[in-house]
């Protein structure tokens, strides 16, 4: 039996339009429902929606399905179908994606599921983890039952490779004010173009060691009084978010469990970087492990 496909979208309250993909069980019965949240330069294309079967093997949205759960895959504004914004002429901040655009989807996803926000497990994966925090935290969003947060954590500085992310911050930041937009999918490095206004405050807080929204709220400090269960994971070849960076923001969030580092070492068949996580169908065996943890 093949999952059921279809899509649903939820409009947020300055007018946007943000897609949402939606996988079923094949049995229709559920367990719960699962919203899958994609990180910067990409879309929601990345859980493998709308691929289905492939090769005998299930992308990762549709093996959480088969195991009983209904997957929403939504994309924020400006990456995917989203769009319009678009980031060659319009703008958006990180706050845009905590205080609008999850709170419109959110609702959306738990109306859709037929239960309450608080049912929800949000599954952030690197910007999508951070917006969910953010969101959280703030009490943009109802605390869900469950908050799995994969390649997450802030690029402040640190002791390990501050002068390396201080120099790609900054050509990220110089790329954005020189044409207006960070031009992700010309350089070939992403599937999704970033805002000027989000590149601004992401390269913002590289440079002032805090996690802050435009309007200086603290954002690490709200999530110390995060309540939310936890789950968090990263990738043992992830430079990006290293394991150290993952276990540095889970300090922050007092209901975190212990980070579940994916690699060889730990029994997994490669040591993923940041964007095989949940795209490797050789790390079926963990994405089976973390549906159970869901259950």
């Amino acid at each position: 039996m093949r999952c059921a496909q279809d899509e649903i979208s939820a409009r947020t309250v300055d007018g946007v339009t943000l897609r949402i993909d939606r996988v079923r069980p094949p049995t229709g019965r559920t367990r719960g429902a699962v919203v899958c949240l994609h990180a910067m330069m990409t879309d929601g294309r990345y859980f493998g929606a709308r691929k289905g079967e492939r090769d005998g093997s299930d992308a990762f949205a549709h093996v959480l399905a088969r195991e009983g759960f209904e997957v929403f895959v939504p994309d924020f504004r400006g990456h995917g179908r989203s769009q319009p914004p678009s980031a060659n002429s319009d703008d958006w901040s990180f706050d845009d994606l905590v205080e609008l655009d999850l709170p419109a989807i959110n609702s959306a996803c738990a109306t859709a599921a037929g239960c309450r926000a608080t049912d929800l497990v949000l599954l952030g994966h690197s910007l999508g983890g951070l917006v969910s925090t953010a969101a959280i935290a703030t009490s943009r969003i109802p605390s869900p039952r469950l908050l799995v947060l994969a390649a997450t954590s802030v690029w402040l500085p640190g002791p390990r490779g501050p002068l390396v992310r201080r120099a790609i911050m900054g050509a990220y930041r110089a790329s954005a004010l020189l044409l207006g937009h960070a031009p992700i999918r010309r350089l070939r490095v992403g599937t999704a173009d970033e805002a000027a206004t989000y590149v601004h405050q992401l390269t913002g807080w590289s440079a002032s060691g805090r996690w802050t929204s435009l309007r200086g709220v603290d954002y690490t400090a709200a999530a110390e009084a995060v309540a939310t269960p936890v789950v968090p994971l990263c990738g043992a070849g992830d430079w990006m978010c290293t394991p150290r960076d993952a276990a540095a923001f889970l300090g922050h969030l007092p209901q975190a469990s212990p980070l579940r580092v994916v690699g060889t070492a730990h029994g997994d068949a490669l040591d993923p970087d940041h964007f095989q996580l949940f795209t490797r169908a050789e790390l079926a065996p963990m994405w089976h492990e973390l549906a159970a943890r869901l259950g």
